[in-house]
């Protein structure tokens, strides 16, 4: 039997949206008021839609889908919370073309990879080193601590 306490719980799924600069330098991070860190751009996924769908409606959204390609590198994060669970599934999307920061959110600017410390995930700023420089292989990658 399922205690009571976890019978309320609920599992959040959110996809975290990184945008690549054109040169493979900058990424883009966003701060909501009220926050520490800074955040790659966040799409929640309903139960009922797949992450990659939530990316494909993302991309048409924001109407730039033949300016930006998806890279081969997605993230897998589990955070547990006291009102349950936060999956996040992170991918990147590379600009073809130098894009302002306003375009994608008004909160938003772009950080020098290096620079990218006090964001959310933590393991953020080594898995787009990784990626730029080639030694993390393509594929999915956990980033569960």
């Amino acid at each position: 039997m399922t205690p009571p306490d976890t019978a309320t719980r609920k599992v959040r799924r959110t996809l975290l949206v990184v945008l690549l600069s054109h040169d493979s330098r900058t990424i883009l991070l966003e701060r909501r008021p009220g926050e520490d860190a800074w955040w790659p751009l966040r799409v929640d996924v309903p139960p009922h839609r797949s992450y990659a769908r939530a990316v494909h409606r993302w991309q048409r959204h924001q109407k730039r889908r033949t300016g930006m390609r998806r890279c081969p590198v997605t993230g897998r994060l589990t955070v547990k919370t006291p009102a349950g669970r936060s999956h996040y599934l992170v991918v990147i999307l590379k600009l073809a073309r130098p894009e302002a920061a306003e375009a994608f959110s008004l909160s938003a600017r772009w950080w020098p990879i290096p620079d990218a410390v006090t964001v959310f995930p933590r393991e953020l700023g080594i898995l787009m080193t990784g990626y730029v420089e080639g030694w993390i292989p393509d594929g999915p990658i956990t980033l569960d601590a």
